[in-house]
């Protein structure tokens, strides 16, 4: 018997956990288990030939809201393709309604609620051994005959250390270079109402000895990211405590990601990260608001005072890459205190700010709640608001219009140095600039265009001069200059930016990487190397302010020297220096 464990990841560069944890826990006696991985952004006839060809006797699928519509186009065709093959589907997008999920989609032969590690390969050994019957599996829901079984239970896993590592050769291999995802524990001590994990009470954990020899396996396959799922890495402070100490201790190109809560973190933990090379750390803090009303009413434990505070430690550190996070919709939450909690969370200097939007998950509390609120939302994956009691869907709308402005500007990490001028001379807020530009966009059509990022530095410019407001657009230029040329490597400018190169200028620059000891001083690594190649591989450019400095607003003529060899793996920008060419 031959089964493959189709994922349909949402983005090419995200990998799949869930098939190679029931590949690795399949036994001789479950037949031949292969994984496929695809993208929802694949045609499904390419996915579903795909699947075709392996000529397999059963196909399983793991759900989740970005794919579960997807999954059961494939599952229905596939049936209709291949008539005996028995279709198995898991996953949270289906474990909370399998039976309605069946009822709809005759193609679905089985569903295995909760986790599925065990019961995955209980299942096929019932289906190879006929004597073993279907409904000791207490949580499959399934088929007998015209009628539907329905499981008794969500499985869950008491001992995680009893199931296989999925981190096999052949899933690295797989793996390339995406995401590998990673968890060291399931469950959360907290309650957040519009969370899954509140569903379930306590946390269970891997062995230290299990968590630390993974890691070393990832270092040691050259993984580029690894980000660990666990809902709260801190919520036991000394284990997250010797887990980031070994990764600091075993430091090698491999970064890693970690969702925390900022409230927890302590002196100790401080001191071990001020340790850390930079970038190797990645923290993800979930805020999502600053309403202490809301924090009440969606049963989130958060102590805003001690988050900031330490996540203002952290950026001080100036080594972790800090993601904060925000949810539009949430009880109470009305446009005007969404604006503030967007200010507040702004000011904190994320390198990213995730605007998300309440997505009422089957399972949820705040599902159940829903009628309380007042909210709307889509009846179908992802479940996301559409109105509530606090906003109206024109607000929501106005707010996913912010949320790309934030996409592009911000978190693209492109424009960093001309978005820190704007807001903090020209605007009230930084929701106040994101609000402002949305604005412009859509009045100037900019949302119905497919964009390159390059026509981006044009728009802001075309921004700034268009606006209300007293601007010096001659040092919008510069710093819209500096920002494209540190994360691109070419010197043919976006359109309306403009350059301040005498004639003589090439000439210096050539007379600059002729000299020995700029080149040691500067660029160490092109020591030896002719001048004409170097300059093949670095840029010049003459700025009309000393935009590295705190004050742009000085007129003094600065020459940077970009560096095109190499970039930050964290933010991608190039390296630079303030270089003596006058």
């Amino acid at each position: 018997m031959k089964t493959v464990i189709v994922a349909l990841n949402s983005k090419f560069i995200h990998s799949a956990l869930a098939p190679w944890y029931l590949k690795a826990n399949c036994m001789p006696e479950c037949g031949e288990v292969k994984v496929m991985e695809y993208s929802i952004n694949e045609m499904i006839d390419s996915v579903l030939a795909g699947i075709y060809e392996e000529s397999c006797d059963i196909a399983a699928f793991s759900c989740y809201i970005w794919n579960i519509e997807y999954v059961l186009k494939i599952a229905d065709n596939l049936k209709k393709v291949l008539p005996k093959v028995k279709i198995i589907l898991g996953g949270p997008e289906v474990s909370f309604n399998a039976f309605e999920i069946m009822d709809k989609n005759s193609c679905i032969d089985y569903i295995l609620s909760g986790e599925g590690e065990l019961t995955f390969g209980q299942l096929l050994r019932a289906l190879i051994n006929k004597s073993i019957e279907p409904d000791s599996i207490k949580s499959l829901t399934y088929r007998d005959g015209d009628h539907l079984v329905l499981g008794e239970e969500y499985a869950i896993i008491e001992d995680l250390n009893m199931i296989r590592s999925p981190y096999s050769e052949e899933m690295f291999y797989n793996v390339g270079n995406k995401i590998v995802y990673y968890e060291s524990s399931r469950g959360c001590p907290f309650d957040c109402s519009y969370c899954l994990s509140s569903t379930f009470k306590g946390v269970r954990y891997l062995s230290m000895e299990r968590v630390k020899s993974d890691i070393l396996a990832f270092i040691k396959a050259g993984i580029k990211m690894v980000k660990f799922v666990d809902r709260t890495f801190n919520c036991n402070l000394e284990r997250a405590k010797q887990i980031l100490s070994f990764v600091i201790d075993n430091a090698g190109s491999t970064h890693f990601h970690f969702e925390a809560a900022a409230d927890l973190f302590d002196n100790e933990m401080m001191d071990i990260l001020s340790k850390a090379p930079t970038g190797l750390i990645q923290f993800e803090i979930g805020i999502q608001t600053t309403n202490s009303k809301t924090l009440i009413a969606v049963n989130r434990k958060t102590r805003l005072n001690e988050v900031f505070f330490n996540v203002q430690k952290l950026n001080r550190l100036g080594n972790v890459h800090l993601h904060l996070d925000l949810i539009v919709g949430l009880p109470y939450e009305d446009y005007e205190s969404f604006r503030k909690s967007f200010n507040d969370v702004y000011e904190l200097g994320p390198q990213q700010l995730q605007v998300g939007f309440l997505k009422l998950l089957k399972g949820s509390r705040i599902r159940a709640e829903s009628d309380k609120y007042g909210y709307n939302f889509r009846n179908y994956p992802p479940y996301e608001v559409l109105s509530s009691n606090y906003l109206s869907f024109g607000e929501i709308s106005k707010l996913k219009c912010i949320e790309d402005m934030v996409e592009r500007f911000l978190n693209s990490g492109r424009f960093n140095k001309t978005i820190d001028y704007l807001i903090k001379g020209f605007f009230a807020s930084p929701f106040d600039f994101y609000e402002k530009l949305s604005k412009y966009f859509k009045r100037s059509g900019y949302f119905d265009r497919s964009l390159s990022s390059r026509d981006l530095y044009t728009i802001v410019l075309e921004f700034a001069q268009k606006i209300e407001i007293d601007i010096d657009l001659k040092i919008v230029n510069e710093l819209l200059k500096f920002d494209f040329l540190l994360s691109n490597n070419t010197n043919n400018l976006p359109a309306g930016l403009t350059r301040n190169m005498d004639l003589g200028f090439k000439e210096k620059c050539f007379d600059f990487l002729k000299n020995e000891e700029y080149i040691l001083k500067y660029i160490p690594h092109f020591e030896g190397i002719p001048a004409k190649q170097i300059y093949n591989k670095v840029h010049f450019e003459m700025f009309l302010n000393d935009i590295t400095n705190e004050n742009v607003m000085e007129s003094k003529n600065t020459v940077i020297l970009f560096d095109y060899t190499n970039s930050n793996d964290v933010t991608g920008h190039f390296n630079f220096s303030k270089v003596p060419i006058a």
